[in-house]
């Protein structure tokens, strides 16, 4: 009778590994499935994340974009107004020419000359032109009519250019000739512009 009983008690043995074995595998099975499910989510979350931040550098770039449009339209605007000013100011002298002495009236008129041209470049976008221009205008007539407006865009030029050191060396010139011509003649036109010009230059 033990001798049919032993194998029996081997074979119900056997079973129930075996049923402990698959129970084991299912659950790791469950686990693998559960941690799969969680890598999937994780996934689809960067997914997202990375279109998130596509959508968030177009739209910077965007931004910086209608910035420098906005930005040369301000300084197109802003020269053109400008050169209104400076033809206006020109028929003002024009018509003072009978007044003065012939030989001041040549030396204004060809400051006033030399000054519209190196403007025209300033307007042409031409810099390295312009900066020649502009300084040649303040070497032959360094006490002009015209020496604190061609300070004042010598700095604007190194502002726009990125030499902040020069453009605040030509803005402390443009303040003092233009301060010169408020103090030298009060009341006039000429210092009335003066100093809308000196309002415009940065602190």
């Amino acid at each position: 009778m033990y001798r049919y009983l032993f194998p029996l008690l081997l074979l119900g043995g056997s079973s129930f590994s075996v049923a402990a074995a698959a129970t084991s595998l299912e659950q790791r099975l469950e686990k693998v499935e559960r941690q799969m499910s969680r890598l999937t989510t994780l996934m689809v979350e960067v997914q997202q994340l990375r279109s998130d931040l596509q959508q968030n550098f177009g739209a910077v770039e965007e931004a910086l974009h209608q910035m420098e449009l906005l930005k040369k339209q301000q300084s197109n605007h802003y020269l053109d107004l400008d050169q209104r000013i400076n033809k206006l100011e020109q028929a003002r002298n024009s018509k003072a020419v009978g007044k003065t002495h012939t030989s001041k009236t040549k030396k204004r008129e060809g400051e006033s000359d030399a000054f519209s041209r190196a403007f025209a470049l300033v307007r042409a976008n031409k810099s390295k032109q312009a900066l020649k221009a502009l300084n040649g205008v303040i070497k032959v007539y360094p006490k002009g009519d015209y020496t604190g407006d061609a300070w004042y865009w010598i700095g604007r030029l190194h502002h726009v250019g990125g030499d902040e050191k020069s453009a605040k060396r030509a803005f402390v010139a443009a303040r003092t000739a233009l301060e010169q011509v408020v103090k030298s003649v009060p009341g006039t036109a000429k210092a009335e512009r003066a100093a809308e010009r000196l309002k415009k230059i940065p602190r």
